[in-house]
């Protein structure tokens, strides 16, 4: 919660937010609601469960997982990451979760930041 208030505004415009649960037996779409209710969660912050196999999936195509498969199946030996990305600029990276919000939204607004670079390059190169 800390991260989107260190963002402001920028969530839910330059920036979206997507936790996803890794128990979906016990995170259920209203258990995740009343977790983003309750700890304020606002717009630009999307809560997600699933098909276990599926969140799986989704965890290896965004390089969460662990190459030994015993150990990424215990859900015990699983680490809080924050995975980022800008598609534009084909940039993605990952921090501990448990860094501090201020340094989160940094590497953040880094981000976007290039972003904002190369598409006033791209304009001018196109002038």
């Amino acid at each position: 919660m800390q991260v989107q208030r260190e963002l402001g505004e920028l969530v839910g415009e330059e920036v979206h937010m997507i936790s996803i649960s890794l128990d979906a037996e016990v995170d259920t779409p209203e258990r995740l609601a009343a977790y983003a209710e309750q700890y304020g969660a606002g717009p630009g912050w999307t809560f997600l469960t699933g098909d276990p196999d599926e969140i799986t999936r989704l965890r290896h195509s965004l390089g969460a997982f662990d190459p030994d498969p015993i150990l990424d199946q215990d859900k015990t030996q699983h680490a809080g990451i924050l995975i980022y990305g800008c598609e534009p600029l084909g940039r993605w990276g990952g921090v501990p979760g448990m860094l501090r919000p201020e340094r989160i939204a940094r590497t953040m607004r880094r981000t976007l930041e290039a972003r904002r670079r190369r598409e006033e390059y791209l304009r001018a190169s196109n002038s």
